[in-house]
């Protein structure tokens, strides 16, 4: 520096060295601010990268919604059954194997240096564990709300992956399309949401995990429903069912869903003379759904593909 640039720069005040110092300072938090996001979680207020390159998903429903956004992830927990939505993850050299939902390889996570780990549902109790290890946003399903919540975590995923215009498209298929369906479901008559179960069956009804039906497509339910005691909801005689008399059943299949081997179809668990009374079998409006993308994922592709084959079966 020359002897007259020396003198220049002793003649600045200390206040003008001190407003320089704060806009330097000023400008790198920014860029910091920039760099990251704070993800509203069940596990509370989470900052994250913005746009994480290396994800982790151990909910089903999460992997659901960033697959139809397009989002790269590293891994997934495919030691368990695996739909068959997610058969390209399972199958790819690309995407690591981190153990199950409810338990996961903390080694296999921890190699992968994921930027952001997504729980949810199923892995919720192992949230704690799994930020040890890179941070982590319970992103868990309100069954209370499910179109709500699915439209929430959507958004939110679009700011983060910024994708918020492939967001903001997806949250209006699937509003519109409930909107569009359920006006043709509630004309449609009465009915149950029925789940077939090592050869029994269980009805859901609104508010429950599958209230979907009713609380969102205006389903109304043949009979009165406790819901509270179980996840597997209320077991239900098939003299029950008959007396009930629904003109639509929506059936899910869970041993068809888990893979459960030597196990009865719910087509055949349900060919019984009693079932044969219901309106709904003589007007042959018993509809199987996708059981594996009803009761392993529920993600926005599973309900949406749950709400076309309910508006093909109205047509």
């Amino acid at each position: 520096m020359s002897p007259r640039s020396t003198a220049l720069f002793s003649l600045l005040p200390a206040s003008a060295l001190v407003l320089a110092g704060c806009s330097a300072e000023s400008e790198a938090d920014t860029t910091e601010a920039a760099e990251t996001i704070v993800v509203e979680a069940e596990n509370g207020e989470v900052e994250i990268p913005r746009d994480p390159e290396t994800v982790v998903v151990f909910d089903n429903a999460q992997l659901d919604i960033l697959d139809a956004l397009g989002v790269d992830v590293a891994g997934i927990p495919s030691s368990d059954a695996v739909p068959e939505l997610f058969a390209d993850y399972a199958e790819s050299d690309d995407v690591a194997d981190v153990g199950s939902l409810f338990e996961p390889d903390f080694e296999a996570v921890a190699a992968l240096d994921p930027d952001v780990i997504i729980s949810g549902g199923r892995s919720s109790a192992v949230t704690g564990e799994l930020a040890e290890i890179a941070p982590t946003i319970d992103m868990s399903l309100d069954s209370a709300d499910i179109i709500g919540s699915i439209s929430e975590r959507t958004t939110a995923y679009g700011e983060v992956f910024d994708r918020t215009e492939e967001a903001g498209a997806l949250v209006t298929e699937l509003e519109s399309r409930v909107e569009e369906v359920g006006a043709k479901v509630a004309e449609a008559g009465d009915g149950l949401v029925l789940m077939a179960n090592a050869g029994e069956i269980s009805a859901y009804g609104p508010g429950s995990r599958f209230g979907f039906f009713y609380d969102s497509l205006g389903l109304e339910p043949s009979i009165e429903i406790d819901n509270e005691e179980s996840r597997h909801g209320e077991v239900l005689s098939f003299e029950a069912l008959a007396e009930a008399d629904p003109d639509w059943l929506y059936v899910i299949d869970r041993d068809n869903a888990i893979g459960e081997e030597g196990a009865s179809p719910a087509e055949q668990v349900l060919d019984n003379d009693l079932v044969d009374r219901t309106t709904a079998a003589r007007e042959d409006q018993v509809l199987y759904l996708d059981s594996a993308e009803m009761y392993l994922v529920g993600g926005v592709q599973a309900h949406l593909n749950a709400i076309d084959d309910i508006d093909a079966a109205l047509s």
